[in-house]
């Protein structure tokens, strides 16, 4: 998501061509996928996978057993000098660490590009109003006519990427919000809810049918179509058979 993010802002932004931003294409798969390789062997090799509630990710075993940094943390008053956990320890460290510290950053960055994007696409769309304004020729009987077919113009320039930058960030936040909660309430010693892991084991698995929808969003709304089920063929048809000619079935 960021490496997809740090593209739209060259290209949009700063306006970057295919050429340049293939010069940095390496960096921006090769990161990530540098990142979730060496996070994924490293908690392999400190045996911190154990069941996780809801699946099979950085936890301790026992799950009720005394971490080290919590023995550190209390030594003046605890009688333990050696961590109980056969596998995991500390495991929720590494859990902040290696995901969720991670995660957050990247949902912040990824807000913060999306309103950079949002102003960029505002302040062309202004300029591009007020040139038809300012210009000699809407000085007319129809200057009125004009300025507010300029301003509709505006409104449509802008509310897509407005509506689409909103609904990505909103997505990205409603998928983690819940499996945030639930790491936060286990960091301080107490059981979530089973309705909190039911709500994060279900909303993890979403996260790719949001940006689905969200993406084809704005051509089902531009489908010159009476029925729902009418533009939901037309949108499966173009996306699906694109190379096709409906009727002749002729490939292109």
């Amino acid at each position: 998501m960021v490496s997809l993010q740090i593209q739209y802002l060259l290209v949009i932004k700063y306006g970057w061509n295919e050429k340049k931003v293939k010069g940095i294409e390496i960096f921006l798969h090769g990161i990530p996928i540098a990142n979730g390789l060496g996070t994924a062997v490293a908690a392999l090799a400190l045996k911190m996978y154990n069941a996780a509630d809801w699946d099979c990710w950085i936890y301790s075993y026992p799950h009720d057993c005394t971490p080290t940094y919590v023995i550190r943390r209390e030594e003046d008053s605890s009688d333990m000098v050696v961590t109980n956990c056969t596998r995991g320890d500390s495991a929720e460290i590494f859990q902040w660490a290696f995901f969720f510290v991670p995660l957050w950053a990247a949902i912040a960055f990824c807000v913060f590009v999306m309103m950079s994007i949002v102003r960029v696409v505002e302040t062309m769309a202004k300029r591009t109003m007020r040139y038809v304004v300012n210009n000699p020729i809407d000085r007319d009987s129809e200057g009125q006519e004009q300025g507010r077919g300029a301003r509709h113009q505006h409104l449509v320039m802008t509310a897509p990427v407005k509506r689409r930058g909103i609904l990505y960030a909103c997505g990205f936040l409603a998928v983690w919000i819940f499996p945030t909660i639930t790491r936060l309430i286990e960091l301080f010693n107490a059981e979530p809810p089973p309705l909190l892991n039911v709500f994060s084991g279900c909303f993890i698995a979403s996260q790719g049918i949001l940006n689905t929808m969200i993406y084809f969003s704005q051509k089902f709304r531009r489908i010159e179509q009476n029925h729902w089920w009418e533009k939901m063929w037309s949108l499966l048809k173009s996306e699906l058979f694109f190379c096709c000619e409906w009727g002749g079935m002729q490939l292109h």
